[in-house]
Order: structure tokens, then C-alpha cells, then sequence
């Protein structure tokens, strides 16, 4: 680990945007240390993620967590290093799949409150129309595509022969339609990006067989196991310990065939 001024020279480049409720130094300093040292010198520093990914994990599982500031400041450094406000509301547009409606819900309203207090991330919130398909039958064509080419035939057979197919095809059907069909190929996020998003959020709420599943898809799409590895540390960070060593039980055999 680098050295305490390396450290703090690092926090302070991101944690600029940072609100002082998440310090928690005026409560007690000895937490603020902790915080500092720990996110933003070390977790922070690892160089499998680059800090556009790193903030995509930290969103994803702050918008699991549902609590206001930590989420705020997290699309406060997303919009301060660069990224669009289109591409923070793709991440809760993705999460819709697998956080639900009132998680993404929240964060769409927690990151239109932080756009509307600076000029310039008004003057970029501008909508960009997607080309959407017209039927659920385009959507499937187009999510069978979609899943073939990101994950591979078997994965494209799995999610096919899953248990919502079996036991609630209907439902199933507009699911993988509109997530695999329609959402996985807009432009607001890159298909590296959502998989990020997918895998923190399913530590997140400990979804342990979805993500052991997803592992694969991920390594099936470039990932390497040590970015699958700091997706889980990271979103373990902020959802707790424990979350990451159920996680990488999970999917230890999977990660460590591919080490």
C-alpha cells in the first residue's frame, strides 16, 4: 500500500465532490481515518478498475443501500470526473432488471436532485432518443443476438431453459425482451459497463446463484477474474464484509479456473 501522503494525494482528487456527512469526522475522527484510508487510499487504488468503473460499483450498490447522501455523492464524482448525466441514469435504467422499481426509482430522483443544482450538468442532461423495437417477438430476436454475442451459446441456452422460463414464460419473455433486447443495446452504457453494474448489485443483494451465473458470463466477455474480484471487494465496501466472502465462495470455483 502506498505511503500516507500518496494516499491523501489520491482522495483528494476524488473525493472532491464528496459531502462531509459521508466523513463522518465531525462524529468521531478516529471513523474518518478508517474511511479514508481504507476507500479512498486503498480499495480505491486498485488498478484492475479504472475510476469510471469503480463509480459505476459504487452507484450500483449505493442505489441498493438507498440511502440519499452516500448516493448523491457518489453521482456527484460520476459527473465530476466526467461521465454524462445520460450514462448515471443508464445505470438505474439497467438496475430496473435486477434491483426493482423502487430502488431505481429513488436513484433516478437522487441524481435528477444533484444534476439540478449545477448549471453545467443541467445544460447536459439533454435526452437522446434510442431507436426502440416495435414487438416483444423483435425484442427476443434481438435479446437471443444480444446474449449470444456477450455471454455465448450456453448462456444463451441457460437463460432460455431458466426456471422463469419454465415456471413463468409470459413474464420471462417481457423480462429478457426488454433487458437483453431492448436496454443492452442502447448507447448510454457499454456492455462492459452494465456487466459492472449487474455484478455489483447482485453482491449487493446477495443474489449468490444470479451472480455465480453472471461470473461467467462476465469471463465470457472479456472480464478478467481479478476485475471480478475488485467489482466484489468494492461493492462489499459499501454494502459490508461479509457480502464479499459470500460472494467469492460462490464463485470461487468459477474464478479460480480462470485465474
Amino acid at each position: 500500500m502506498a505511503n500516507r501522503d500518496e494516499l491523501f494525494a489520491h482522495e483528494d482528487w476524488l473525493k472532491g465532490p464528496f459531502h462531509e456527512r459521508v466523513n463522518g469526522s465531525e462524529s468521531s475522527p478516529d471513523f474518518a481515518r478508517l474511511h479514508q484510508e481504507l476507500m479512498w487510499g486503498g480499495i480505491w487504488r486498485s488498478s484492475a478498475l479504472d475510476d469510471n468503473l469503480r463509480i459505476l460499483v459504487t452507484i450500483s450498490t449505493q442505489c441498493v443501500n438507498g440511502q440519499d447522501f452516500g448516493l448523491q455523492d457518489h453521482i456527484r464524482m460520476g459527473l465530476s470526473i466526467g461521465m454524462s448525466p445520460r450514462k448515471i441514469k443508464g445505470i438505474f435504467i439497467q438496475l430496473l432488471f435486477y434491483v426493482g422499481i423502487p430502488a431505481t426509482v429513488f436513484g433516478l430522483l437522487e441524481t435528477q436532485k444533484v444534476i439540478n443544482d449545477n448549471e453545467k450538468w443541467k445544460k447536459l442532461d439533454v435526452h437522446i432518443e434510442e431507436n426502440w423495437l416495435n414487438g416483444l417477438d423483435e425484442k427476443l430476436q434481438e435479446a437471443q443476438r444480444t446474449i449470444t454475442k456477450h455471454w455465448g451459446p450456453e448462456a444463451k441456452a441457460e437463460i432460455e431453459n431458466s426456471l422463469t422460463q419454465q415456471m413463468v414464460p409470459e413474464a420471462a419473455d417481457i423480462v429478457d425482451g426488454y433487458n437483453f433486447g431492448e436496454i443492452w443495446t442502447h448507447s448510454d452504457l457499454e456492455p462492459k459497463e452494465r456487466m459492472v453494474c449487474i455484478l455489483a448489485s447482485l453482491v449487493a443483494r446477495s443474489h449468490l446463484d444470479l451472480f455465480r451465473k453472471h461470473t461467467r458470463y462476465a469471463l465470457n466477455m472479456g472480464f478478467s477474474s481479478r476485475e471480478i474480484c475488485e467489482v466484489v471487494a468494492l461493492a462489499g465496501w459499501y454494502r459490508g464484509w461479509p457480502f464479499v466472502e459470500d460472494a467469492l465462495s460462490a464463485a470461487y470455483e468459477i474464478l479460480s479456473e480462470n485465474q
